[in-house]
């Protein structure tokens, strides 16, 4: 005896609507970003270990939402919205930028002042907007101050601003190039407010901080221009065999663990920023064993 099956073939909408409703819900959610380091490392080298506080950044702003960065008047692909919202407090974004950023570079970083540390990063943001229309308008003004942790002595202090207008180009914008927008922009302010920090950690701690030169060259990869003292130490890139210095190595943008090795001196491994279309010269003294 043969039994009949009746297979049930739900309409299209009990699809449609339920995935619809998930689209409409992604677009109105508010923006992600990933603050991207490797864009705001400035061409230093740390040669001592530092421990630096950094205090929670203040908003400033005017704006009275502290997740708001402006208004959206034309068209953004995944976005349906009309106000520019991030998925942070911009001032816990700026904070966690900065220590990113810091440790990146090769500091200790911590939240709370304590013995321990050597410096105090405090700041506030006056401004961090982003309006998208016709034009993209992008303004971020950033206050800091470098203090010495054990005496309180201000050694540096100064405003870095970014400000900025694009058009979005014939695709438009999605959801993604807005986040790669905003943290781009942000670590041009970053790189810049680093750069004046480390040379004043340089001038009250000389030979602690040392300008890494950088010369411009054509290609879509940067390179390393690597010299030891002595030379002939074995030179590894992110665990990876290179040969000896001194020596010459083309690579993707990106930040890269350098290490040298030589038998009968200490290992060395600095971080090194390799940047698009340009050389990066590094040179390092090993110390004997």
């Amino acid at each position: 005896m043969l039994s009949r099956f009746r297979l049930r073939v739900l309409p299209l909408t009990s699809y449609l609507l339920p995935l619809a409703s998930l689209i409409i819900a992604g677009c109105a959610m508010p923006l992600t970003v990933k603050y991207d380091a490797k864009f705001g490392a400035p061409a230093i080298s740390l040669k001592e270990s530092f421990t630096v506080a950094v205090v929670p950044y203040k908003d400033e702003r005017k704006e009275g939402n502290p997740k708001k960065l402006g208004d959206i008047t034309s068209p953004v692909f995944g976005i349906d919205t009309t106000e520019l919202i991030i998925e942070k407090k911009v001032a816990d974004f700026v904070t966690d930028a900065f220590k990113e950023q810091f440790t990146l570079a090769g500091f200790k970083t911590q939240e709370a002042v304590s013995q321990d540390a050597d410096f105090l990063i405090e700041g506030s943001v006056k401004a961090f907007s982003l309006d998208i229309g016709a034009k993209d308008s992008i303004e971020i003004e950033i206050s800091t101050t470098l203090k010495d942790a054990k005496t309180g002595d201000i050694l540096w202090s100064g405003d870095v601003a970014e400000k900025e207008e694009r058009f979005a180009g014939v695709m438009g914008n999605t959801r993604e190039t807005v986040a790669k927008y905003i943290s781009r922009s942000l670590a041009k302010v970053i790189k810049n407010t680093l750069t004046d920090v480390a040379s004043a950690i340089e001038k009250t701690r000389p030979q602690s901080v040392e300008p890494i030169k950088e010369e411009v060259i054509l290609g879509n990869e940067g390179r390393l221009s690597l010299s030891s003292v002595p030379p002939k130490a074995q030179v590894y890139v992110d665990d990876v065999y290179y040969g000896l210095t001194p020596i010459t190595i083309d690579l993707a943008p990106g930040i890269y663990n350098v290490g040298f090795k030589m038998e009968g001196f200490k290992n060395a491994v600095q971080k090194i920023a390799v940047r698009k279309g340009r050389v990066t010269e590094f040179a390092v003294i090993l110390e004997k064993e």
